[in-house]
């Protein structure tokens, strides 16, 4: 639990304090990102997806109703927007790091899913690049784009200029998802970025449709 702050609290602390008084900030969504972290020194493996989407829910979509929160946001269904994204970006993620973290002896990519598509743990390991693995990753693409659309599908038009700066991160990680699956998955040999150029342009697309995107009332 988050308790009051004492005389000998670490500054760090109070500022965050501070930030939870100013913004009202929900103390249980910094004890899932707390959560979360502690997952992520202790968990190495993942069953089944709906473990997995435990994790992806509080290292990321805590985050943004944290986010949120500071944004600002007048519909209560930007919350599911919030929680939709984090999945999307956390998936995404977890795509393009499977190489890096299967050195730090991580598997996010659940086992189910290994096992469905026949690829072992070993193959893994060894960096066994082949079409078993390429229908897995797919699989997982379609997850993380299927929870960028439900992201897209829960914005409330009038909350749409305050996430501008989640709209833009969004952008960013979809186009980096569409480069992994035309590439067909090599993350074991590469390591998958946007350039400078192609963001700068993705967030001057983002702010352009923020700025014919007139902010709304919600009526009363």
């Amino acid at each position: 639990m988050l308790h009051a702050t004492t005389q000998d609290e670490p500054l760090l602390a109070r500022d965050v304090r501070q930030l939870i008084a100013k913004y009202s900030l929900p103390s249980d969504m910094l004890e899932e990102i707390i959560a979360g972290v502690e997952m992520d020194l202790s968990t190495l493996r993942y069953s089944t997806f709906e473990e997995l989407r435990i994790y992806c829910y509080r290292v990321a979509s805590a985050v943004g109703l944290v986010s949120i929160e500071i944004f600002g946001y007048q519909n209560q269904r930007c919350k599911q927007y919030a929680i939709e994204l984090g999945l999307a970006l956390q998936m995404t993620n977890i795509i393009r790091d499977v190489w890096k973290d299967m050195q730090n002896n991580r598997i996010y990519l659940p086992q189910e899913d290994l096992a469905r598509f026949h690829y072992s743990e070993s193959e893994l390991t060894q960096r066994r690049y082949n079409e078993r693995f390429v229908q897995l990753m797919e699989f997982q693409a379609r997850r993380a784009r299927q929870f960028f659309a439900n992201a897209a599908a829960a914005l409330p038009a009038e909350d749409r200029r305050a996430m501008t700066p989640a709209e833009i991160m969004g952008s960013v990680y979809r186009g980096l998802l569409r480069r992994i699956e035309l590439d067909k998955f090599r993350v074991f040999e590469k390591d998958y970025q946007l350039n400078k150029m192609e963001k700068a342009g993705r967030i001057v697309a983002e702010l352009f449709k923020s700025f014919l995107n007139p902010p709304r009332q919600t009526s009363v």
